[in-house]
């Protein structure tokens, strides 16, 4: 008996204390607020993150992994976060109800102070995008819509991880703006997303048309 209760409190003990419930109306940018408070300790694991978005962990992933490559970042983090997308949307495609990833990025940390420093500079740009969204066209939210979704944020995840000089900030813009659709079941910023991934598409044609002019002239130039 006395093992059984031991084993709960360890249980108990185990959780995070900054886990949203189920229920709650927490905003994403009071969890983030929440995170950067330092409830999980020191560092941050993306298990920790994943745990604390419960029901939100969809859009929340989607959310705070393309975000950041709006802003300025350093070297290999577009690429990073981009793997980490495409498997996440992936994943939304084929429908599973809570996102899944292997133990290797599961143990992955980042220090409280560094994830406060990036929500930090996302607070203003998630509180106000929080402001403009609101439950409307639901339809544009729905099961297979959500499907549609995660195909292009798919897409978008490629093309994010591409090493394309600049052109990490409109695929990233578009699936954050899927992402708080996702979360407020707001069909506009789902239909603001589409318009990103067009322009994404747009971007993509203009890069490889550039990229083969400049194969033909360099073959000019060497005589090809």
């Amino acid at each position: 008996m006395s093992a059984s209760i031991e084993s709960v409190a360890d249980a108990a003990t185990d959780a995070p204390s900054c886990v949203v419930p189920a229920s709650s109306d927490a905003r994403l940018s009071d969890t983030i607020a929440n995170l950067s408070s330092g409830c999980a300790g020191d560092s941050i694991s993306f298990d920790d993150l994943t745990r604390t978005l419960g029901d939100k962990g969809y859009a929340g992933l989607l959310f705070l992994l393309a975000a950041p490559n709006i802003l300025p970042m350093p070297p290999g983090v577009s690429g990073a976060t981009g793997v980490a997308l495409a498997l996440l949307s992936a994943q939304l495609v084929i429908g599973l109800r809570r996102p899944w990833f292997p133990g290797f990025m599961l143990r992955r940390e980042v220090s409280t102070e560094k994830f406060a420093a990036i929500g930090t500079r996302l607070e203003p740009l998630t509180r106000r995008a929080e402001a403009l969204i609101t439950r409307r066209l639901d339809l544009l939210t729905g099961l297979v819509a959500r499907r549609l979704v995660g195909l292009m944020c798919l897409f978008l995840a490629v093309v994010l991880a591409l090493p394309i000089p600049f052109g990490n900030v409109v695929p990233a813009a578009a699936i954050a703006l899927f992402a708080l659709g996702l979360l407020a079941r707001d069909g506009v910023a789902v239909l603001a997303g589409v318009a990103a991934t067009t322009g994404t598409g747009a971007v993509l044609a203009g890069v490889g048309y550039g990229a083969i002019e400049a194969i033909e002239w360099v073959g000019k130039q060497v005589g090809f």
